[in-house]
């Protein structure tokens, strides 16, 4: 098992249990005690968890990667506000990618009273099961599930996105930083989110602004590949400026005036 896998199902262990021992590691990746505390220090200077005595636990959880059914109470006033400003690139007979994500949720509940006719190809259970309800056309890819996020993903999914071209994609992060550019935790999560990037004319990327300037364990996308941000008004400003030096996109989505954080 290569090591960035092997950091992959640690982060794993980690989502569903919150610690993991080196001890528990030796045995279940069969590798030294020195390779085990390796692959806890990588992520510890990643910010992915924090050492103990004996072992790790998971940093960050909620700002990092919570699960499916936290990210939906999480920024919700600022994800429906960017979910409302994404609904405005969508036209009747469209076909789009919409990632699996809390954000691309709220677009797909906005998309269902606003228009009649659209191609969706999805990787989100969730969002399948929003949508089951309507006429459209709509595409579940294959793949593994991740429990954590609801979402299919692997080379079952990889080979599936391959073989379509839409318009638009309507993509998730976890980070974004321009120096490792969109990223996510789990690397095969990642790969998925690649290959909708190769499937599509145009990304955009739904992104709250509490996950910019921030990097995560795995990246998909180079900040140059996405063709438009969509965050909302609280953006780190400094942020804003460093993407408008390097001629990067992106659009704010305003807050109601009595929900505005600071």
């Amino acid at each position: 098992m290569k090591a960035e896998e092997r950091r992959s199902r640690i982060i794993e262990l980690l989502e569903a249990r919150g610690t993991v021992l080196v001890d528990e590691l030796v045995h279940q990746f069969a590798v030294s005690h020195v390779t085990a505390r390796k692959d806890l220090s990588e992520l510890e200077e990643r910010g992915l968890l924090h050492r103990t005595h004996g072992g790790a636990t998971y940093a960050h959880k909620s700002l990092y990667n919570p699960s499916f059914r936290e990210k939906i109470h999480l920024q919700k006033t600022e994800k429906q506000s960017i979910a409302r400003l994404a609904l405005e690139y969508i036209e009747e007979g469209d076909s789009v990618i919409l990632d699996a994500g809390s954000t691309t949720l709220a677009l797909a509940q906005l998309m269902k009273p606003r228009l009649r006719s659209v191609y969706v190809i999805t990787n989100s259970i969730p969002i399948a099961l929003e949508l089951s309800d309507t006429r459209w056309e709509i595409l579940l890819t294959g793949g593994q599930m991740r429990h954590h996020s609801m979402a299919l993903i692997g080379p079952a999914a990889v080979r599936s996105l391959e073989t379509y071209h839409t318009d638009k994609a309507f993509m998730s992060a976890t980070g974004v930083s321009l120096a490792k550019g969109y990223t996510t935790p789990n690397p095969y999560e990642a790969e998925t989110k690649q290959a909708m990037v190769r499937a599509v004319d145009r990304v955009y990327a739904l992104v709250d602004s509490s996950k910019l300037g921030r990097a995560t364990l795995a990246s998909f996308a180079r900040v140059d590949e996405v063709d438009l941000l969509l965050t909302d008004a609280n953006a780190p400003q400094e942020f804003l400026r460093d993407l408008e030096k390097q001629g990067l996109s992106y659009r704010l989505a305003e807050l109601e005036a009595n929900q505005k954080t600071s």
